[in-house]
């Protein structure tokens, strides 16, 4: 098989900064489009960051009397700036037709502390720390706009690295197209609020982009593919309790599957010791933190709770699974953000189309790679609906799989770039139109969505206009579509450059048959 080509240092390098202002500006745009508490569990997710960032580090659990017994809450209180805290849940939760408007002002004396629960206080402090300084310093609209600018740079810098990685380690860069498939709208969404599951599921996709080159290409261990996977999967265990997980599964996947040959070289060299020295290092501080803190204590919440293992089951294999597809793509908001169905058809074609095509190219090692990462993508939240409906009920999400699923995303592409199936022009035509495809639905979602909080919906005849309503946004909604579609431009215009230069190579030597005018690859 031929070496892969490393794409020219300075390109590779602008592209990558193009890749990253593209990412960030998608990510801005749902920051300044969100009203306070718009995202899933922002509301906690910000007490956590403010708290953090005041010195409650390490606040102990809350408890709770309860038959004279004293019994842990799911959760910490912390100090934080009055200005920091509105009602939670928001008075618009899960009421798709009630605008954001109802939101209360402001409280009087921002500044002022006060002690206020959140449900996700266990959580290891990571991604407070990185995000709560402006909520601290301004604890008003201000501070949250710039936390969320905060998050949604934290996760360009990830996508950026993961386009770093494609453009300089693939002989052709059809990883592009699973990162179109990967980089899905929720992902953007997260990214763009105050949610560690958006940072997590950005490291997530640079991990398996370094990971699947670093582990089952031929060429030599490359030192920049390890600081990246060190870099990337050190953040996706340490950001959710369940991250080391996530990387533990990650690892054994491609490394069980990548080949005697392949893992004797691996072992001998001493960069990758240091990389799993130090990707094991901080798994383990953050898998600590966990035990200490009991961070997987569930609270219990409705759909499902008292139902016994096989009940749920039934419930999960009919409603809930296509609640985890539907939720992987794109139900924003508090879960309440329900896009019309051909959005999501949409993308499950594109990601269809990667699928069976990797299927049908792959070898026997190459199948069993996606089947795995599909399996363990899906086996935690399938375990956590079926056997934990009848305490806590089901509360399994798509955001909860992405972080695996990414993978089979980008090792469908990876398949599908080794394996030759697609002449180069043609894999440039595949690339572009899947971003044709894909990109438009980033502002589709986030067009609806803010239709959700200014008008409601659901009304008898659909709304379309998002730049009116009873609620707007403090820097207003033309300015938030304006940042979205400049975002977008740049990452077309990061892939368009990419295909057009990285396969501009010689043609083949060729030879001809005897007595036949057609040219042939020479031996």
């Amino acid at each position: 098989m031929p070496q892969p080509r490393l794409a020219a240092p300075r390109r590779a390098r602008l592209l990558t900064l193009l890749a990253f202002l593209g990412f960030f500006a998608v990510g801005a745009g749902w920051a300044i489009a969100m009203p306070w508490d718009g995202g899933p569990d922002e509301q906690a997710h910000i007490t956590r960051a403010v708290g953090v960032v005041s010195g409650g580090f390490g606040a102990p659990p809350a408890r709770v009397q309860v038959e004279g017994q004293s019994r842990p809450l799911s959760g910490v209180w912390q100090t934080v700036p009055a200005g920091a805290f509105r009602r939670s849940p928001p008075c618009f939760a899960f009421k798709a037709r009630q605008p954001a408007d109802c939101l209360k002002p402001a409280p009087t004396s921002p500044d002022k502390l006060v002690e206020r629960f959140t449900s996700t206080g266990r959580y290891p402090p990571t991604y407070a720390a990185l995000v709560g300084w402006p909520l601290k310093w301004w604890p008003d609209e201000t501070g949250l706009l710039l936390a969320r600018l905060v998050s949604a740079a934290l996760a360009a810098g990830f996508l950026a690295a993961a386009v770093h990685s494609v453009l300089a380690w693939s002989r052709r860069p059809f990883l592009l197209g699973g990162l179109l498939v990967a980089v899905t709208p929720m992902t953007m969404h997260l990214a763009g609020v105050i949610n560690p599951s958006g940072l997590e599921i950005a490291a997530a996709i640079a991990m398996w982009t370094a990971l699947i080159p670093l582990v089952l290409d031929d060429a030599p261990p490359d030192r920049r593919l390890m600081v990246l996977v060190a870099v990337s999967a050190s953040v996706v265990a340490c950001v959710r309790p369940a991250g080391p997980l996530f990387v533990a599964l990650a690892g054994a996947v491609l490394l069980g599957t990548a080949g005697r040959g392949r893992l004797g070289r691996l072992a001998r060299d001493r960069g990758v010791w240091i990389t799993t020295a130090v990707v094991a290092t901080a798994g383990l501080a953050s898998a600590a933190w966990t035990v200490v803190m009991d961070a997987t204590e569930l609270v219990p919440v409705p759909g499902g709770a008292g139902l016994g293992v096989s009940d749920a089951f039934a419930v999960v294999v009919v409603e809930r699974v296509p609640f985890y597809l539907e939720s992987m793509v794109g139900l924003f908001g508090w879960v309440d953000v329900e896009m019309p169905t051909g959005f999501h058809a949409v993308w499950y074609a594109v990601t269809g189309f990667l699928v069976v095509a990797a299927l049908a190219a792959g070898g026997r090692a190459d199948r069993w790679r996606l089947v795995l990462t599909v399996v363990v993508a899906f086996g935690l939240p399938l375990q956590m609906d079926i056997f934990g409906a009848e305490e806590n009920g089901m509360m399994a999400q798509g955001r909860y799989i992405l972080p695996s699923a990414v993978g089979a995303a980008l090792l469908a592409a990876h398949v599908i770039d080794r394996r030759d199936l697609l002449t180069p022009s043609l894999a440039r035509s595949a690339i572009g139109w899947m971003a044709v495809f894909t990109l438009p639905l980033q502002l589709i979602a986030l067009w609806y969505t803010m239709i959700r909080y200014q008008h409601g919906l659901n009304p008898e005849v659909p709304v379309l206009n998002p730049l009116t309503g009873a609620w707007q946004p403090p820097l207003g909604s033309a300015t938030a579509l304006l940042t979205m579609v400049v975002g977008l431009i740049g990452l077309g215009t990061t892939i368009w450059l990419a295909i057009r230069s990285q396969w501009k190579q010689p043609p083949p030597e060729t030879t001809r048959h005897a007595g036949t005018p057609e040219a042939v690859p020479a031996p």
